[in-house]
């Protein structure tokens, strides 16, 4: 009987699929586990609870996630908006407050899933083959004049809305209020409304959401003083100043046509056809042949237009039409118009349209309406039309090291041999990889451009040797978990040293979380999901910020009351309905009995204002359960003597709701109510959590409750429990669970003890920073020379903790379980095990 000392200390590759638990002559089976749910994985190895989520609003004007666009927009490095387009109106958030919606938009729902969108200097803009290009753009309201002033307040004279935070400025005809710190005029701030007439003032959007280092106020300056408030916004068509042009006719369609101009040079000229061929959308459009180049800027009939003439012509002789070229407008509602945008060397880039779906277009440098292609200087527009043997559909534009473009065939790049400013000169795109991307957009992330193909994320890397990108499938070790991805988002911890992720949704609406860092040789993936007691939750899209901020769109099944039904008799099993009831038939439905002489006589007494559980047998009776959790199991149904008098059922029904949250590592609960304040143990205004079991952290101390009333009551041993500090939210379930313990190198160089008895004589588990949690079903106890003392919170803690299964001679022995969902972090380290083989 031999004994192995091993250990495995990185998790890094996350969970592994089911085809890898055999794959012992590989690392990543060393690196992974069984099970990782709601994990992150650290690039120093560990793996740990995934970070919660903030409650920030419900979302108004929408019944489907597919019929929402949800994107940040990052206003000039000052602020990040939360942008969520639903059908006819825009809603825009800062910090989480819906501070503006724009309506109409003429954006309907069939339209969302064909938007795309960039962010362009100070402008939002948005593309859909359904219609012409438009930006979102900001602008200052009329100026409000500070009235008066406070240590800590400035009144307003125009009333705006309450509670909320909006960027602004200052202007003055005197002197400005002496503040501290000090405002200065024509500098960007924010204010938080207080009241319809009051505002405090911060320098960061962020700070203002805290109520943190607000400003004071000692004197309140001299003259008119005015705040101009940034926040009148507008959805408009893109102005173009000039189009792409492009020959739609048919080929040899003027071949036998002769073009006579009617001068070389000049503007306003007319340029004359042999016969018929000129058409009024050829306006915008343009003529080239016999050295000339012009622009057509008006239609008279269809053999005379008037030009601008660019380039002199040689002279004024008819030219044949096989050596002229005849061009209209690329864009149109009759051509259609760019489905997708970007932005590359400070050129405005869109992509395929109806009529050429190849097509790229890069516009004139450092002027993004500006499409003029027709001259060729070197700051002109660009246009290209990738091929490959193959129609080129062009699907996604990633501006990255060069720039990408993802078609139904591969990615195409411009090259990166020398860096230089492309022109239409140097111009060229070259096929890289056949991955296509489908889907979702690629993101680039630490050194790579993320390409979900199918069910496989590729990892699009940089080959400095071959001046090219290579491809990887990232996902081989986790192929179970990608399945019909719809939306991805980059972020980046900026708080955590080369924490990088991306988040992959799947349509089922759980979440993907991939680590990855690229030069330490670290990638992997975990699944995340959301946990209710009651009903479903699901993230639907993510978006994030180049400030290392990260939002959701999620949706949730909420409990709702609906009429009452009176009741009419019982069976010693189930409650009789008076009229068909509301509840679903085999449904597990929450309830509230009221009465106006007595509750029914029962197994259990009933209580007024209790959640009580019910399925229904059939559309007038139902079955009536203590918990959920009973319903669930079918046991222990209330069992009944008579139906009480004048008894009223009222259903809680599960509606769907969809609600903004965002991303936090300070929190361990998802759609997380946070308060700071004076001692509270009510906490009210939070009806996403009724007939729910949540989890709160209050001033340290872990609670478990059920929300009612709209309200959630922190209690202990039957009393309420005041607390300064508190988190309230839906618990986050973590499991842990390691594959099956198999020593490598013990039969040979590259064998393993997998296949052969063994069993687990003592594993040592080191955790960090770690409050709670179960290791197959035994508390985790961690052995550490601090005192616990009764009455204080609990501290993480720091420590290992020894188990010795001895699970016996079998080929199952050797997984451990760690469980979690405390409202508290946990961190695995690594697991050191004495092993019999």
């Amino acid at each position: 009987m031999a004994e192995a000392i091993w250990s495995q200390d990185i998790f890094s590759k996350g969970e592994l699929s089911p085809l890898m638990y055999g794959r012992v002559t590989v690392d990543a089976y060393y690196n992974g586990l069984k099970t990782a749910r709601n994990c992150i994985t650290y690039p120093q190895g560990a793996i740990g609870k995934r970070f919660g989520t903030l409650y920030d609003a419900e979302i108004p004007g929408i019944s489907n996630y597919k019929h929402a666009y949800f994107e940040a927009f990052t206003y000039n490095a000052e602020c990040t908006y939360v942008i969520i387009l639903v059908p006819e109106s825009v809603l825009i958030y800062l910090e989480g407050i819906l501070i503006a919606t724009v309506t109409p938009t003429g954006i309907t729902a069939s339209m969302m899933p064909l938007i795309d969108s960039t962010v362009l200097e100070s402008s939002f803009r948005i593309t859909s083959s359904a219609f012409q290009p438009k930006d979102l753009v900001r602008s200052t309201n009329a100026a409000n004049i500070i009235a008066s002033v406070s240590t800590t307040e400035l009144t307003l004279t125009t009333p705006v809305a309450a509670d909320v935070i909006l960027p602004c400025q200052f202007t003055t005809a005197g002197t400005l209020p002496v503040t501290s710190p000090q405002i200065l005029v024509d500098q960007n701030y924010f204010i938080r409304t207080t009241s319809t007439t009051t505002a405090v003032i911060y320098a960061t959007s962020i700070e203002a959401k805290a109520q943190t280092n607000a400003f004071t106020i000692s004197s309140a300056g001299a003259g008119v003083n005015n705040v101009l408030v940034q926040n009148t916004w507008a959805l408009t068509n893109v102005t173009f100043s000039k189009y792409p042009v492009f020959d739609f006719r048919t080929v040899n369609a003027y071949d036998a046509i002769t073009f006579t101009p009617g001068a070389t040079t000049g503007y306003n000229q007319t340029l004359t056809a042999s016969s018929a061929i000129f058409l009024t959308s050829d306006v915008g459009g343009a003529f080239e042949g016999n050295g000339g180049i012009c622009r057509i800027i008006s239609f008279n009939s269809t053999t005379i237009v008037n030009v601008d003439i660019l380039n002199p012509f040689d002279n004024t002789n008819a030219i044949p039409g096989t050596e002229s070229f005849l061009a209209e407008p690329a864009w149109s509602d009759a051509r259609g118009w760019p489905s997708k945008c970007s932005s590359f060397q400070n050129r405005a880039v869109f992509a395929n349209t109806r009529a050429l779906p190849n097509g790229l277009f890069l516009s004139v440098t450092n002027d993004y309406p500006n499409f003029d292609g027709l001259i060729g200087d070197d700051d002109s527009a660009i246009f290209w039309y990738p091929s490959s043997d193959n129609v080129n559909v062009i699907r996604f534009i990633v501006p990255y090291r060069s720039l990408t473009v993802h078609t139904n065939t591969g990615i195409f790049s411009t090259p990166l041999t020398f860096e230089q400013a492309v022109t239409p000169a140097t111009f060229s795109m070259t096929l890289q990889d056949s991955t296509a991307a489908t889907v979702v957009q690629p993101r680039a992330l630490d050194n790579q451009i993320v390409v979900i193909s199918g069910n496989d994320v590729h990892a699009m890397l940089w080959d400095g040797f071959n001046n090219a990108y290579t491809s990887n499938i990232a996902s081989i070790a986790n192929e179970h978990l990608i399945r019909n991805p719809q939306d991805e988002a980059a972020y980046t911890d900026s708080r955590r040293a080369g924490s990088r992720y991306m988040f992959i949704i799947n349509a089922s609406g759980n979440m993907i979380i991939y680590q990855t860092l690229v030069s330490e040789n670290v990638s992997g993936f975990s699944p995340t999901d959301l946990t209710q007691t009651y009903g479903n939750g699901y993230f639907r899209w993510a978006a994030e910020s180049i400030s290392g901020r990260c939002w959701f769109l999620t949706e949730r099944e909420i409990a709702e009351a609906v009429t009452g039904d009176l009741v009419s008799g019982y069976t010693v099993d189930t409650l009789t309905l008076a009229t068909p009831s509301t509840f679903e038939t085999g449904v597990i439905t929450a309830f509230k009995i009221t009465t106006t002489t007595s509750f029914p006589t029962a197994s259990i007494t009933f209580v007024a204002g209790t959640y009580y559980w019910a399925v229904a047998t059939d559309t007038t009776n139902i079955t009536v359960y203590v918990s959920y959790a009973d319903a669930l199991a079918e046991e222990g149904a209330v069992t009944f003597k008579n139906e009480g008098i004048g008894c009223t059922i009222t259903p809680w029904p599960l509606s769907t709701k969809f609600y903004l949250e965002e991303l936090s590592f300070d929190v361990f609960t998802d759609c997380t109510h946070t308060y700071s304040g004076v001692a509270e143990d009510t906490f009210t205004g939070l009806a996403r959590f009724n007939a729910q079991m949540v989890k709160a952290n209050g001033d340290g101390f872990g609670f478990v409750e059920e929300g009612n009333n709209d309200e959630v009551i922190l209690q202990a041993h039957g009393s309420n429990v005041e607390v300064t500090e508190a988190a309230i939210g839906f618990p986050i379930t973590t499991v842990i669970e390691t594959l099956n313990v198999a020593v490598p190198g013990v039969l040979s160089f590259k064998g393993s003890s997998l296949t052969f008895p063994s069993h687990i004589r003592a594993a040592n588990l080191m955790f960090n920073e770690t409050i709670g949690g179960f290791v197959n079903d035994t508390p985790i106890q961690i052995d550490t020379l601090l005192e616990t003392i009764p009455g204080d919170p609990p501290n993480p803690m720091s420590g290992v903790m020894e188990i010795t299964p001895m699970l016996g001679w079998n080929h199952d022995a050797g997984t451990i379980n760690i469980t979690h969902d405390e409202p508290f972090d946990i961190k695995l380290i690594g697991i050191f095990y004495r092993i019999e083989t």
